[in-house]
C-alpha cells in the first residue's frame, strides 16, 4: 500500500497541462515528428562540439524557417541536420518541464560545468521515456524545474549524469542565438536534438 501511494504522489507532482495546444505550437509538425525510421541515421556518435558547428554552417537555410505551424516554411529543412537521427554522447546538467508544451527541456554539455551546452527535448507524448527520466532523477534526489522545484538556479546538477541520447536534429527558430534559448549555459545555440527518441543513462 505504501509503495502505491508513493507512485501516485510522483505522478501527480509531474503532471502538466500544456498552455499552448499541440497544433498551435511553433514548428509543431517538425518538433513532434515520430516516424524515426524515415530519417537517415548518422553513423558516428557525436558530441556537443559537433552540434555547435551547425549554427554557422546552416545559417542560410535556417534564416528562412518560419515558426507558424501553418506555414510550409515551418517544416523540417532538407539538406540540414533536420534530415537525420543522431546519437549524442554527453553529460546531463539540468531538466525543466516546459509549461508551454510540457516537453522536457534538458541541457547537455561536457564535464565542464562552465562550458556551453545544447538543448535536447523529450516531447510530452514520449511518456515511457519521460517516466524513465523522472524515475532516474528521483532515485538520485535530483530536481526537475516545474515538476519538483520552481527555481531554475537551484536545479542545475552539481555532478552531471553521463548519457547517450538518440534524437532528430532540430533548429528551434523560436529562440534566436544569444537570446532566450534556456539560460546562460544554453542560449548561444539554437540547434537541438528534438524530439528525443531515447536516453541511456551510463
Amino acid at each position: 500500500m505504501f509503495a502505491i501511494i508513493l507512485t501516485n504522489v510522483s505522478a501527480q507532482v509531474c503532471s502538466c497541462k500544456a498552455l499552448t495546444p499541440k497544433t498551435l505550437q511553433r514548428r509543431s509538425g517538425a518538433k513532434h515528428a515520430n516516424n524515426y525510421d524515415d530519417f537517415f541515421l548518422h553513423k558516428d556518435t557525436i558530441t556537443v562540439h559537433y552540434i555547435y558547428k551547425w549554427q554557422k554552417k546552416y545559417q542560410a537555410k535556417t534564416d528562412i524557417i518560419k515558426t507558424n505551424p501553418a506555414n510550409p516554411a515551418s517544416k523540417r529543412q532538407h539538406d540540414t541536420p533536420e534530415d537525420s537521427l543522431y546519437i549524442l554522447k554527453g553529460f546531463m546538467w539540468f531538466v525543466k518541464q516546459e509549461d508551454n508544451d510540457c516537453d522536457l527541456h534538458i541541457e547537455i554539455g561536457t564535464k565542464d560545468s562552465a562550458a556551453t551546452r545544447i538543448v535536447v527535448e523529450v516531447p510530452r507524448e514520449n511518456q515511457e521515456l519521460r517516466n524513465k527520466i523522472f524515475k532516474k532523477l528521483e532515485s538520485l534526489h535530483l530536481k526537475i524545474v516545474n515538476c519538483t522545484i520552481s527555481k531554475s538556479k537551484k536545479a542545475h546538477f552539481k555532478t552531471p549524469l553521463p548519457v547517450i541520447i538518440i534524437g532528430l536534429g532540430f533548429y528551434d527558430a523560436s529562440h534566436k542565438p544569444d537570446t532566450n534559448h534556456g539560460d546562460d549555459h544554453s542560449k548561444k545555440y539554437s540547434w537541438e536534438l528534438h524530439p528525443v527518441k531515447e536516453i541511456i543513462f551510463e
